[in-house]
């Protein structure tokens, strides 16, 4: 459920951008650090729209494998204090 909401909300914010981006045709002016060129801004606004949604990527990607490696180390230490109540449960219990 979790994932179609988030297909739903990443279509429509693509189609956001696109209707902005057919609304705004108009040519401006881009200064680079080195460089200068002329470009739509329709253009201009698919790419930092694009840029946005790859850094945003890289970024949820990286929380999910921290998570992921985090939960693989608390597998294995629940494995492992399993084993060791598993062997302190099979000892003989003192008088």
């Amino acid at each position: 459920m979790k994932s179609i909401i988030t297909l739903i909300i990443t279509i429509v914010l693509f189609l956001v951008a696109i209707v902005v981006g057919l609304k705004n045709q108009q040519v401006v002016n881009l200064n680079y650090i080195v460089a200068q060129s002329e470009i739509r801004l329709a253009t201009l606004l698919a790419i930092i729209f694009v840029i946005g949604f790859v850094a945003s990527g890289i970024i949820t990607m990286m929380f999910y494998l921290q998570l992921k490696i985090k939960n693989r180390q608390l597998l294995k230490m629940t494995k492992r204090q399993g084993k060791e109540l598993d062997e302190l449960r099979s000892l003989p219990a003192k008088d």
